[in-house]
């Protein structure tokens, strides 16, 4: 029997010949390498990539086609059949879902369907046909694919289609950042939906918070503008200076203090500093009782008013030689011999002022232009100056005490009532050619003591450049000792900067205040002491080279008493910034406008910033500054004299350096 004929043969050969069966070709026979077909990889999907098979048949000449029992037809080609696994793959691939956001295909276990109802037609609305992958909803979105499906898993909620979760995509949202939409967003269109739908108003995009960066790259940044950071408003504290002054009373004791820091030194002066440190309350220690609020604000001792007194006096009797001098000399001897009493000094006084007064004319001689006195004014100086303070209505005390051999006598029984007098004094001494003499010696000092500060501040650079290099050229160079030298290098030339800041104001051609704002308000920042004066001129004479420190410790005593408590009681206002007007919350209504006082150095740098704010003169880009502020050169330079002033009261403050 042969195998062909029989049925059961017939099937084991049809099973045979459809195996591929790769056998080793023998070594002995070449040409059969030839012969074998060419089989597909197993690792292709490509259908491509197995044509090499059909053309590896088809091009040998000797094999003949094999004739199939089951083909139908020999007109239709014959179909190559995949191998185990392709079909798996072929399908899986075909699976794959595209993500809106990053067009790249995962499966759809990392892919999250939008179920939002697009409402294009109302009659036939159907679901969101957007996805977005689980990366993506991560990165770009913050949202956890799996803490959506779990939280919302078999829920219902209106507008959404019926799924087995719960998801509105970030594009019916209005917040899709991928490079289309923001494109669509940049050129002005109204946000859409995934058909194309716009959406309602409460569906926009919001606009980007200040911190907010945009995602992606290209052109559509370009279209992005950074939100400016608002400016905020400082918050400052205003304390109430405890004094009773009006503005005017404040100035002149204000005036009289700086004049005699300024001119101390002059020849004929005969002021102590303790008297000088008196001065530096001005607005005297608070009122008692209540009878005192009704009076005058205290202000200094007897003795310092006298010592006021016989210092002008003293420095007009030592420039003049005329017939005054005599006068003047028996004038102070009398009120040496007065002792404190104020009634008794006024009445010396106003006998001073008769005798060289300025002399009356004559009705001749004023006609004819010609002065009945021998001596002119040009010989000597003459007084005049006005009368004292009205004592307050309720004083009776001392009266039987004060009056004089004049029964007119104008009764003085408080040391504000001296004030005019003083002033008036003060007036006539900066008329004299002493002062003039004065200012010229000033200012010659004065660059002195410049250019030694300045030699002081570049010994300083100096020493800061060598041991930089020193530490950066170490072999294994401490960042943190480079940083802590920088900053230790840095307070040094701020406070050499500060103590040739307090020396200046020994040298002041005259004082003013720093400014005023538009609110009407005024700031007064008073020059530094007698004792902070000798103390930064000494900081800056012991830095140069051969030039020791001063150890006293008289000047050390005393910087170190001036704590947070007695500058925070608003006393020395030396100390702290006055600033004269309304609170700012009271600006409308009209209140009486007061003394305010800031101690701290802080909450100046801060007051400082207000008036930059308020004013206009700090923009954040987007407002432009008003033309006044802009223009304004005063309200400039009052934000500059307050910031100095705070730094400078820093370097006071810290006491002296070891």
């Amino acid at each position: 029997m042969s195998i062909s004929s029989t049925p059961s043969s017939s099937s084991t050969t049809w099973r045979f010949k459809q195996v591929y069966v790769e056998i080793p070709p023998s070594p002995l026979h070449s040409h059969h390498r030839a012969s074998l077909p060419i089989l597909p990889s197993r690792l292709s999907f490509n259908h491509k990539e197995n044509t090499p098979l059909k053309a590896s048949i088809t091009k040998q000449a000797d094999a003949q086609p094999i004739k199939r029992k089951s083909e139908p037809s020999d007109a239709q080609p014959p179909s190559k059949k995949p191998k185990v696994g392709e079909d798996a793959n072929m399908a899986q691939a075909s699976e794959l879902i595209n993500c809106h956001q990053c067009k790249v295909k995962r499966p759809p276990s990392d892919i999250l369907q939008c179920t939002f109802t697009i409402c294009r037609n109302p009659t036939k609305p159907h679901r969101c046909s957007t996805k977005y992958c689980r990366n993506c909803l991560r990165k770009h979105y913050n949202e956890a694919l799996d803490t959506i499906t779990t939280t919302t898993q078999g829920h219902k909620e209106p507008g959404h289609a019926d799924a087995a979760y719960i998801f509105k995509c970030p594009k019916c949202r209005g917040q899709c950042n991928c490079w289309k939409c923001r494109h669509k967003h940049a050129s002005n269109t109204e946000p859409t939906s995934a058909k194309g739908v716009i959406l309602k108003e409460t569906q926009k995009q919001p606009k980007p918070k200040v911190n907010d960066k945009p995602t992606g790259t290209g052109s559509a940044q370009k279209h992005v503008e950074r939100v400016p950071k608002p400016i905020v408003i400082p918050d400052i504290s205003w304390v109430k200076i405890p004094t009773l002054l009006s503005l005017k009373d404040a100035e002149d004791r204000i005036f009289i203090r700086e004049f005699f820091l300024r001119f101390s030194g002059m020849r004929g002066m005969s002021i102590t500093k303790a008297q000088l440190e008196e001065l530096e309350c001005i607005g005297g220690m608070p009122p008692e009782n209540e009878s005192e609020k009704e009076g005058y604000s205290r202000w200094v001792t007897e003795i310092c008013v006298r010592s006021l007194v016989l210092s002008l006096i003293g420095a007009l009797a030592a420039e003049e030689d005329s017939s005054a001098t005599l006068s003047m000399k028996n004038a102070m001897k009398d009120i040496r011999s007065s002792g404190v009493n104020m009634s008794k000094i006024w009445v010396i006084l106003s006998s001073l002022r008769t005798a060289l007064g300025r002399p009356e004319k004559p009705l001749e001689a004023e006609l004819l232009e010609v002065d009945s006195d021998a001596e002119s004014s040009e010989d000597r100086i003459i007084l005049e100056f006005p009368d004292p303070s009205p004592p307050p209505a309720n004083t009776n005390a001392r009266s039987t005490r004060t009056r004089s051999t004049t029964a007119d006598a104008l009764t003085v029984v408080h040391t504000a009532q001296m004030i005019p007098v003083i002033l008036g004094l003060i007036e006539t001494v900066l008329e004299s050619h002493a002062v003039r003499v004065e200012l010229e010696e000033g200012t010659k000092a004065g660059r002195e003591k410049f250019r030694e500060s300045r030699d002081c501040l570049k010994l300083e650079n100096e020493s800061w450049d060598a041991l930089k290099k020193s530490l950066e050229e170490a072999q294994v160079p401490d960042p943190s000792k480079i940083k802590i030298a920088r900053l230790t290098h840095k307070s040094r030339a701020q406070a050499v900067e500060s103590a040739a800041k307090v020396i200046a104001s020994s040298y002041l051609p005259r004082f003013t205040q720093l400014g005023s704002d538009p609110g009407g308000r005024t700031y007064w920042a008073l020059t530094p002491g007698v004792y902070d004066r000798e103390y930064a001129s000494e900081y800056i004479t012991s830095r140069l080279p051969q030039a020791p420190k001063s150890k006293k410790a008289r000047n050390r005593k005393f910087r170190q008493q001036k704590d947070q408590a007695s500058r925070k009681a608003l006393q020395e206002w030396s100390w702290f910034l006055a600033v004269w007007g309304n609170h700012p919350s009271n600006e409308a209504t009209g209140d009486k406008a007061q003394w305010w006082g800031f101690w701290d150095p802080v909450e100046i740098h801060k007051l400082a910033d207000w008036v930059s704010v308020v004013n206009g003169l700090k923009t954040n880009g987007s407002v432009e500054a008003t033309a006044a502020s802009r223009s304004s050169e005063g309200l400039k330079n009052l934000v500059k004299g307050i910031t100095e002033y705070a730094t400078v009261l820093e370097w006071r403050i810290q006491g002296e350096d070891d």
